[in-house]
């Protein structure tokens, strides 16, 4: 998907619908894998769509958030 390495070295976390028929969950983790940043971390939730709006994919959303606003431990 992408030529060369993704210069970011922020904090990122991608949640990815298994059963997302937009984005192929492979597209997802490919772009996680082509980050430069020490802090990625990809979550494949299994039977999560595109939307990820189920009170438990919400509830995932605002865990990674809460991580990353809290930094390094």
């Amino acid at each position: 998907i992408l030529p060369e390495p993704v210069n970011v070295h922020a904090p990122v976390r991608i949640l990815q619908g298994g059963a997302d028929p937009d984005v192929p969950w492979r597209h997802a983790l490919e772009l996680a894998q082509a980050l430069r940043s020490q802090d990625v971390v990809f979550t494949l939730i299994k039977d999560g769509d595109h939307r990820l709006s189920r009170s438990q994919d919400i509830a995932r959303l605002i865990k990674a958030l809460d991580e990353v606003i809290a930094g390094p431990a």
